[in-house]
């Protein structure tokens, strides 16, 4: 309700129209995907599992903004200094995360619990998710720049690599409350790179405000919902192979998260707001906080403020004190 309230007032102000997948609007796009992954995550709580479908679409867009982002990065400065960035950005802060929270939470720590950390044998699902996508992204660009392939024959090769990762993961990397969850956005990261690479075509389709525009991604999402709530309430489904049900789950929260990406650009008063813009710089250590904090929500409902209250503030305070060390390291690497 708050947020919702929040996003009615905001467009009450002149807000500059947002560039579509400018820094500022990937920022914005990742603040309404925490807040998602939030929800589904305080679901967990309290045993709601139906509601696990909204946080697949934060994690939907931020795969689609990784993507982006990414290809972005190659074709300013190439493979350099691929992995050292990714290591202070992503590695570094869930060690330190997940380390002091273990330490501060769990009374028996001992050798075994820190290189379950280090090693990510113990963190969210997400973690070591993207580090397989960073690792078949860097594999393809490397074989692709080796053997001077065109761009045709790369995106082949990443449909292919994705592909095999989702056949894997529908045989092997079962969740039993959620067993889609590995599967369903598999392909996002994909969508975020073509994103950047045929930016044009694809920002034209999205910031027109066309009849057909409505109808196009209108019928996307309703399909989309359809497909979900159809799966999730028949229990024929139950019956099917588990990679059968992850095909069809290609088609929910990833068409959903390229919804919201199409309201964010026709409805950016909407989503044009501070509060927004703040939960997007702060959105992936909000995500390392909360695998922690979500522990203190319990029956009564103060809890669920007093959860998110928590997660925001320790994810600032981390934010504000590890974005100095971010900058020292990735200034030294620029020198090296």
């Amino acid at each position: 309700m708050f947020l919702v309230i929040l996003s009615i007032v905001s467009s009450f102000f002149v807000h500059d129209r947002l560039k579509f997948f400018s820094r500022q609007h990937t920022t914005l796009l990742k603040g309404i995907a925490i807040l998602t992954v939030i929800w589904g995550h305080i679901g967990l709580a309290y045993h709601i599992y139906s509601i696990q479908w909204i946080a697949g679409i934060g994690v939907a867009l931020f795969l689609i903004c990784s993507g982006y982002g990414l290809e972005a990065s190659f074709n300013k400065n190439g493979l350099n200094n691929f992995w050292e960035k990714r290591i202070v950005a992503v590695v570094i802060p869930y060690w330190i995360i997940y380390l002091i929270a273990t330490l501060l939470l769990r009374s028996n720590f001992n050798l075994r619990a820190f290189f379950s950390i280090l090693l990510f044998i113990k963190a969210n699902w997400y973690i070591p998710y993207i580090l397989i996508v960073y690792v078949i992204y860097w594999c393809v660009k490397k074989t692709v720049l080796k053997y001077k392939l065109s761009r045709g024959v790369f995106y082949g090769l990443l449909l292919v690599c994705f592909t095999i990762w989702f056949v894997i993961v529908s045989y092997y990397f079962i969740t039993p409350n959620a067993p889609s969850l590995l599967a369903r956005q598999m392909y996002a990261f994909v969508i975020g790179v073509v994103f950047y690479d045929y930016y044009d075509k694809i920002r034209m389709f999205f910031v027109r405000y066309t009849l057909k525009n409505i109808l196009s991604f209108g019928i996307i999402a309703v399909i989309s919902l359809a497909i979900m709530l159809v799966t999730n309430k028949l229990s024929v489904f139950d019956h099917f192979p588990n990679i059968v049900n992850n095909i069809i789950s290609l088609f929910t929260v990833v068409p959903l998260a390229v919804f919201v990406i199409w309201v964010s650009c026709i409805a950016y008063p909407l989503f044009s707001n501070l509060f927004f813009r703040f939960m997007g710089v702060i959105s992936y250590e909000v995500y390392l906080i909360q695998y922690f904090s979500r522990q203190l929500v319990n029956k009564n409902p103060i809890t669920l403020y007093i959860c998110f209250i928590v997660t925001v503030v320790l994810a600032w305070m981390f934010y504000s004190g590890y974005k100095y060390i971010k900058a020292r390291m990735l200034r030294k690497m620029q020198k090296s």
